[in-house]
């Protein structure tokens, strides 16, 4: 069956226009969330050492390094968040961890799976590739992509297997409030479902927006799910690491499918992993002042080009969605921008239903790339007549 549903499936439009980029060195890329900075130098000498005395030679517990799993711990403790280092799995990047969730939580009985949109192209791929079923509940756009909880109640059913958001989104840079985030963890254990959290982009905050995560409610551990990355906070989305937390119910499932999926994560990237969490407040707190800067550059360009364009300043992540008045079909749009302008963004289209009229721009590339890819998009949109 999941052959079946795989060969059925196209490459997301995040790759495709990333690719098309880098098929020609006079593209501009502001498509895919890559960090710009190389990784931290702290970081890469722990891996060289790691290398070098054989200890990335072999396979780790498919649960990860112990050390890693209790430094991680100990990172949760400090933000509010009781899991122990049992109750933490390592997995090979965020997208890994997602499938291994969803394949423990989707059944023939329970196929569905509720999710604000726009959102994350790969959710709908993933949830697909669990045989699962998505249930879209649309964002509010003209209230800043407000998250309404009576929407998310009306898409409850005995059939749902879960709800899945991510927060910050992407790509819309909303944040989710601690009112919306209870209320939603309530709603998961009074239907016995899980709530599902990608908090990949919670270290991008901006404009005195804070972060709070349903996994410090203790009450409804049972029905929580929390997904983290290292790959976006300590430029290692080449490295492949990230982990999952759940309560210790759920633990010895989720193993299992990761375990088939990967075996363990990169060892040499646990060692990675180890080095930024002993680092992580000095790269954390250099990150947020380079992004702010970065935020305000590109919002400086779309605001020059007034009523062509409207958009909310993201509050998280690092992405503008950004409605281009006249367009109706963001795919042509993107490709026509890419071949005449050599600037690649990602048509939102691609993010569900909601997201279609919109071009999603990234600003964690380098200010250079910024510079030059805005201006770009400036002149092509003085000439664009939809």
């Amino acid at each position: 069956m999941l052959r079946g549903i795989l060969k059925r499936m196209l490459l997301n439009a995040i790759k495709q226009m990333e690719r098309a980029s880098r098929h020609n060195a006079s593209v501009i890329s502001l498509a895919q969330g890559i960090p710009f900075q190389s990784s931290d130098e702290h970081i890469r000498q722990a891996a060289i050492q790691a290398i070098q005395t054989g200890r990335a030679d072999q396979y780790s517990d498919p649960q990860g390094l112990a050390e890693l799993r209790r430094a991680i711990s100990c990172s949760l403790a400090e933000q509010q968040m009781a899991y122990e280092a049992d109750e933490v799995v390592v997995t090979a990047g965020a997208i890994e961890g997602l499938n291994a969730v969803l394949h423990t939580l989707v059944t023939p009985e329970r196929p569905e799976v509720v999710m604000p949109v726009p959102v994350y192209s790969a959710y709908s791929r993933s949830v697909t590739a669990a045989g699962g079923q998505v249930v879209p509940v649309r964002l509010d756009e003209a209230h800043g992509w407000r998250l309404d909880i009576t929407r998310v109640r009306r898409a409850l059913s005995g059939r749902t297997a879960a709800i899945l958001i991510c927060n910050p989104n992407n790509p819309t840079g909303s944040v989710y409030g601690r009112h919306e985030l209870t209320a939603l963890a309530r709603l998961a254990a009074e239907h016995d479902c899980v709530l599902v959290s990608d908090e990949v982009y919670g270290n991008m905050l901006y404009g005195g927006a804070t972060l709070f995560s349903p996994a410090q409610l203790p009450t409804y551990r049972r029905h929580l799910i929390r997904i983290v990355s290292f790959s976006k906070d300590f430029a290692l989305t080449g490295w492949r690491i990230g982990f999952v937390q759940a309560d210790a119910s759920r633990i010895d499932e989720l193993l299992a499918v990761h375990d088939t999926l990967v075996n363990c994560a990169p060892v040499v990237s646990q060692y990675a992993a180890l080095a930024a969490l002993q680092q992580s407040r000095r790269i954390l707190s250099a990150n947020r002042q380079t992004y702010r800067r970065h935020r305000v550059l590109m919002e400086s360009y779309l605001a020059a080009l007034g009523s062509r364009v409207s958009y909310c300043s993201p509050a998280g992540a690092y992405f503008f969605f950004v409605r281009v008045q006249g367009v109706t079909d963001s795919r042509a749009f993107c490709l026509e921008l890419l071949k005449r302008s050599g600037v690649a963004v990602v048509p939102g289209a691609d993010f569900g239903p909601g997201g279609e009229a919109h071009v999603r721009l990234c600003f964690g590339r380098s200010a250079a790339a910024i510079r030059t890819g805005m201006q770009r998009f400036t002149e092509f949109m003085e000439d664009y007549h939809g």
